[in-house]
């Protein structure tokens, strides 16, 4: 009567007398807090480089009423002024002059439309561009008035360039915050349902 073959151990994968590797632990509850602060940062990112970038279209460097009198005004000299009107009444005819050369300063069309609200204030149509020369002008402007107090605006021209900047560093900015705190939180969650606790400390 033949008897059965002896059994043997199934192979452990390790050599012999070598214990094996005690399994991984959780990570730890901190990348959850990582994670959500990413996240955090991308909404605080997306909110604060959307305001900065159209924070040119709201700035105003001078106010001049719309009555033909010469009015001295003082601007900065960083770049390109947009002359704004209110849209409640006709277009004014304005000159400006650079008071420290007594040169006029042409006024240029603006390519596109820009408009912007300032709530009580009423709403504005960016008509003309111009060098703002020395930043010490002399501005007149004439024309048939909706209302006595009607004026016009001077700030700021919107740069392309910075602008368009902006709007990607918009987008593309939050993007990779929140989804890397995204990746970071799915991760850790994965891991937190898969191995098993931290030992606590006695």
């Amino acid at each position: 009567m033949s008897q059965p073959p002896p059994s043997y151990p199934v192979p452990s994968g390790y050599p012999p007398g070598t214990p094996p590797l005690p399994p991984k632990k959780r990570p730890s509850g901190w990348w959850f807090v990582v994670g959500g602060v990413l996240i955090a940062a991308a909404v605080a990112a997306a909110v604060g480089l959307f305001i900065w970038t159209i924070s040119g279209l709201f700035q105003t460097d001078a106010t001049v009423l719309v009555d033909g009198q010469s009015h001295a005004v003082e601007v900065p000299t960083d770049g390109d002024r947009m002359l704004w009107i209110d849209q409640t009444m006709t277009t004014p005819r304005c000159r400006v002059v650079d008071a420290a050369t007594d040169r006029k300063i042409p006024l240029r069309p603006v390519s596109g439309e820009f408009q912007r609200s300032n709530g009580s204030a009423g709403d504005w149509l960016g008509l003309w561009r111009f060098d703002p020369g020395s930043g010490r002008l002399e501005v007149t402007c004439i024309g048939a008035l909706s209302r006595p107090t009607a004026s016009v605006e001077i700030g700021p021209a919107p740069r392309i360039g910075t602008f368009v900047g902006g709007i990607l560093a918009t987008i593309f900015i939050p993007l990779f915050l929140g989804l890397a705190g995204l990746a970071i939180l799915i991760v850790t969650g994965i891991l937190f349902a898969t191995r098993p606790a931290r030992p606590k400390p006695v």
